[in-house]
């Protein structure tokens, strides 16, 4: 019901939506096979057009493309009308407050034309009925032939050829009738059959009856789709190549319970699988599980893109991502055998991937000419070709580089973490404002001294500094780099990175003191070299920012490692613009910083421009007219020292007039003044004649492969601790590494049980008295007498002390031969207890001599270990102690010495 406008303008009207649906124009303007719902709580009043588009997609879980109003009174031919912006939508408000409150809306999902059917429509009306008053004006003779026209040939609309666009054809249908068709030839007019869209997405998929199918699998793929969507425990009663029968809710009688039944079969006319009959209705819960129609390819084809970004996805965490994203319940077999479907699916695209890296390097030469692109391939004896590597350096970059930057040059390689394996080497350089410039970058199968060295050999013909004098090179300590280095570029400087350099150095100088020596060493300016540079951080800021760019496939990676050069440069350059400096403001801010401490330097004029800066014990000369200072630090950076600073404020010039060119805003604009031809898309490249490029093979190693940075001990620490993972522990007995003192075979009480089970020492036999030692006996002894005192008494009342010839029947009878002192100290240990701290003390005594003890021979020597209970528990002779059988019971026992 329409409700009256209020002072804001809300109306509460009744809006009856038509979707899932299409129009058709034969016999006249239908829209046929659609699903209704009305819309009677929102605003319409209180919202503009988008927010009433917003409302229908809602509605209608999916996009509306095309939106039509239509009053229910009038046919679609007079009445439909497009709604395409506000001026539309008020002209729609008013139409349905007009019509008590109620108005129709049609949803065109295929974007036909709709607007070109009513006008021809309504000419063939025009057409007919000025011939009907022709006829009832005209008298005609009954002998008077009369010779017609023949009918206009009517030209079918056909299916498109573009992937992207989806549109219906009309076929004959021998099925529809209408009801109005007064003609007299009594031909019956088909309606249209849909083309199923795979591009649909996957929750707004429904079978459509005559819907067409390239083959069964695209039509198992809707009903596992329309399954999960809607929670249908749909099954296949009949299921081969050319016929499809699908149920829902089977019993245990193997009946279907539900009366939704979609019979498909193929096409006599035509090559397409067509759904025959369908009967779209559901009495059924929402069900959880479904059977073969959720299969494991239908878990993969989902999930494709989530393995590609995340190769290391494990079964139960995409078992949780199932439950989560579409409420099902799967096995973890399943996940397992989705993941290898995906997997496949991947390794496919792949192939195209390296197959495409002809084109992919012709496109780029053919865009950027004077651009570098070496690609390095291995034949294998079968002429099967394996990619091996890829150079790329592009024309605007490398002429910005030599127009403008520094001549220091960063080389790093990083791993590739997606299902691509290899590594990505990178030269980098610095900019004017002293950020990072990339030059050139190469995929390689591996990183060593062969492939370094046919980067650096393209590097440096590229920027053309031959044998590389004059340049500096800053790298990690990795040995196939630094043997590349000396073979092929001897004189360049190669410099390496002072963080990996310590990262050695404190395995064997730790400390606070050892470090800072080797940091004010390593940032020395005195000692002679080029560069003020001493750590490679140009390299790592590049790999962090491309770090998701190297979890993807090749050619991907390759173009987002291009855009983000050619968008950087684009930026810097209208940074630049607009920088009214004449220096960089990185290098204007290092200044400003150096300006706080010059009041603790004192300036003594000695000649022209030439002064002597002292402080309390350090006395530097400077040379302003040579640009030079003892410290070097003013040659090594291009940027005035402290010292040089003082100089020049004690002539009030300004510091910036003695900075080197380098760091100056021309410079900056000399780098970037050069842009980077944009790329066609992949369909455009230039074809590759030759034979197609596989993947390189992989080496599968032992153990779950790394995806982190391995961090070094001093990175490793703990949330509230310090962490001891890498240090090596020390016993505080023996001062021995390698173990504790619980471990320790100096302690007095000996290794405790559960380290001997660690270490997986063997338990003698009863025969290996000898391997039993006093301190172990002892020990045993101090557990067992902790029993307390009521369990005694309650074993002595129960009187399970057993009899004399139990005891001899038990026990082993040994001859023990001592001597008369032996014996007097045996009976002293037995009278006087030994003191707490003698026994647990921390100080370590030499072993007394232990007593000689002969064991008789046994005739049948046992063949089994003895037990936990068996073992002697106090060095005494047929003394009656509280001991544990083999139930774990304390009985009094009498022990011997065996």
């Amino acid at each position: 019901m329409a409700g009256p406008s209020n002072a804001k303008g809300s109306t509460y009207i009744q809006v009856d939506v038509h979707y899932d649906g299409m129009f058709s124009p034969i016999p006249h303007l239908i829209y046929y096979l659609n699903q209704k719902t009305s819309i009677t709580d929102v605003d319409f009043g209180g919202i503009n057009f988008k927010e009433f588009i917003h409302v229908l997609e809602d509605v209608t879980k999916g996009k509306c493309p095309v939106v039509y109003y239509c009053l229910g009174h009038k046919s679609m031919r007079d009445g439909l009308t497009p709604l395409k912006n506000d001026d539309d939508y008020r002209r729609f408000l008013d139409a349905a407050h007009g019509n008590e409150g109620k108005i129709n809306v049609y949803i065109d999902h295929y974007n036909d034309s709709v607007l070109d059917w009513i006008e021809e429509e309504k000419e063939e009306k025009s057409v007919d009925s000025e011939s009907s008053d022709e006829d009832k004006d005209s008298v005609m003779s009954d002998a008077l032939s009369v010779d017609h026209e023949p009918d206009e040939e009517v030209i079918p609309l056909t299916k498109s050829d573009d992937p992207f666009l989806n549109y219906i054809s009309v076929v004959p249908r021998d099925d529809f009738i209408d009801e109005d068709d007064d003609s007299d030839n009594g031909t019956k007019e088909a309606s249209i059959y849909p083309f199923h869209d795979s591009t649909q997405k996957w929750d707004t998929m429904q079978p459509i009856l005559g819907m067409r199918f390239c083959n069964p699998q695209e039509l198992k793929q809707l009903v596992s789709n329309y399954a999960v969507a809607n929670g249908f425990n749909l099954w296949y009663e009949k299921n081969d190549k050319t016929r499809l029968l699908v149920r829902c809710c089977k019993t245990s009688e193997g009946k279907a319970a539900c009366p939704f039944r979609l019979w498909a079969t193929w096409m006599s006319s035509e090559k397409s699988f067509q759904i025959k009959s369908l009967r779209n209705e559901h009495n059924c819960a929402r069900t959880f599980k479904f059977g073969s129609v959720v299969t494991y390819s239908w878990i993969g084809k989902h999930f494709v893109n989530g393995i590609l970004e995340n190769p290391k996805m494990s079964c139960r965490e995409m078992r949780d991502k199932v439950g989560e994203i579409f409420n099902v319940k799967v096995s973890v077999g399943q996940c397992r055998n989705a993941k290898k479907f995906a997997l496949n699916e991947i390794e496919g695209s792949l192939n195209t991937h390296y197959e495409k890296l002809w084109s992919y390097g012709a496109e780029i030469l053919r865009a950027n000419p004077g651009s570098t692109v070496k690609i390095g391939t291995d034949t294998m004896p079968d002429s099967t070709i394996y990619f091996s590597r890829m150079y790329v350096c592009i024309k605007g970059v490398k002429d910005g580089w030599i127009e403008g930057c520094r001549r220091v040059i960063g080389v790093d390689g990083c791993f590739l973490k997606g299902i691509c394996r290899g590594e990505l080497l990178s030269a980098v350089g610095r900019d004017a404002n002293n950020h990072i410039y990339p030059i050139a970058w190469a995929v390689v199968a591996v990183e060593n001294k062969e492939t370094w060295k046919w980067f650096l050999n393209l590097l440096l013909k590229d920027i053309n500094m031959g044998n590389g004098a004059g340049l500096t090179l800053l790298s990690d300590q990795h040995k196939g780099l630094i043997e590349a280095v000396k073979e092929r570029v001897p004189d360049v400087e190669h410099r390496q990175c002072a963080r990996h350099v310590y990262a050695n150095f404190k395995k064997k100088f730790k400390g606070a003191a050892y470090r800072k020596l080797f940091w004010r060493a390593a940032k020395a300016t005195t000692v002679q070299r080029s560069c003020d540079a001493i750590e490679n951080g140009i390299c790592e800021s590049f790999n962090a920012t491309i770090v998701h760019a190297r979890k993807k496939p090749i050619i991907t990676m390759l173009e987002e490692i291009r855009r983000f050069v050619m968008d950087r440069m684009y930026c810097k350059r209208l940074k630049g613009q607009k920088w009214n400096l004449a220096i960089c403001p990185s290098i204007r801010k290092k200044i400003v910083d150096k300006r706080k401490h010059l009041r603790y330097w004192y300036v003594i004029p000695s000649g022209v421009q030439q002064f002597e800066v002292r402080s309390v014990h350090e006395v530097y000369a400077v040379y302003l007219n040579q640009r030079t200072c003892a410290c070097r630090g003013w040659q090594l950076s291009g940027i005035p020292c402290i010292h040089a600073m003082a100089a020049i404020s004690y002539l009030n010039e300004n510091v910036e007039d003695y900075v080197a060119t380098w760091f100056t805003t021309e410079m900056f604009g000399n780098c970037y003044k050069y842009t980077i031809n944009p790329l066609n898309g992949s369909e455009m490249w230039p074809s590759w004649e030759g034979q197609p490029m596989l993947p390189p093979k992989r080496k599968t190693l032992h153990g779950r492969p790394k995806v982190n940075r391995k961090k070094a001990a001093s990175e490793k620490e703990g949330r509230h601790t310090i962490s001891k993972k890498g240090a090596i522990t020390k016993c505080s007995i023996c001062r021995e590494p390698g173990h504790n003192k619980i471990t320790c075979p100096l302690s007095k009480e000996g290794p405790s049980t559960e380290a001997k089970k660690k270490k997986g020492k063997h338990v003698p036999d009863v025969e290996d008295e000898s391997e039993f030692e006093i301190e172990e006996m002892d020990e045993v002894e101090n557990e067992y007498e902790s029993e307390s005192e009521s369990e005694i008494e309650e074993l002595a009342e129960d009187g399970d002390e057993p009899d004399q010839g139990q005891v001899d029947e038990q026990v082993v009878e040994a001859t023990v031969e001592l001597d008369q002192e032996q014996v007097h100290e045996l009976d002293q240990e037995q009278v006087h207890e030994p003191d707490q701290e003698q026994v647990h003390g921390p100080v370590v005594e030499e072993p007394a001599a232990q007593p000689v003890v002969e064991v008789e021979q046994r005739a049948q020597p046992l063949k089994r270990k003895r037990k936990y209970s068996e073992r002697i528990t106090e060095v005494a002779l047929r003394r009656v102690v509280i001991t544990k059988d083999g139930c774990g019971l304390s009985v009094n026992k009498p022990v011997t010495l065996e």
